[in-house]
């Protein structure tokens, strides 16, 4: 059996120090302009998406074009600071989701290639220290830590493994 192998990225040290600077200089770039929030805050927060924000721009233009109707608790010289700025930022936020969800697939698929190659590499040691091979049992003992059993073997279910 042939453990598929979909990815073969190797990461030069070089590659690793420019992505690194580039992820430093975004966190030093969006410092200023970015919050952290409670979760608490944002569970009681309505997110704005496109459709919605539709609605908050069609108002604002309409309350800029009656200004007599706007309350004057609200200050429309910060609603448009906040339009604005939610104009700057979606684009952003989607082009890192995408790069992100990208990220999370590959690293996804490296971790389950090496996962399914070293769980075959598991069963291949286990057959191989019921078998008697000359030092399959230690590296077999140290792997099985990894699958505790939770309920009591029967005799019959797996004999001892000597060497």
């Amino acid at each position: 059996m042939t453990v598929e192998n979909r990815v073969d990225i190797v990461y030069t040290s070089e590659t690793i120090q420019e992505t690194n600077t580039a992820i430093s200089s975004l966190q030093e770039a969006l410092k200023p302009y970015v919050l952290a929030l409670p979760a608490e805050k944002k569970k009681n927060m309505v997110v704005v998406g496109n459709r919605l924000f539709d609605f908050v721009e069609r108002g604002c233009m309409l309350a800029e074009n009656n200004p007599d109707l706007i309350p004057p608790y609200i200050k429309m010289d910060n609603v448009k600071k906040d339009v604005d700025a939610w104009k700057v930022m979606n684009p952003m936020i989607k082009e890192l989701e995408q790069q992100l969800s990208l990220l999370n697939d590959t690293a996804a698929l490296c971790g389950n290639e090496a996962y399914s190659a070293v769980l075959s590499f598991y069963h291949y040691i286990k057959q191989a220290a019921k078998d008697g091979v000359p030092g399959a049992k230690p590296i077999y003992e140290d792997l099985k830590k990894q699958f505790p059993s939770t309920a009591p073997k029967k005799d019959s279910e797996e004999p001892a493994i000597t060497e």
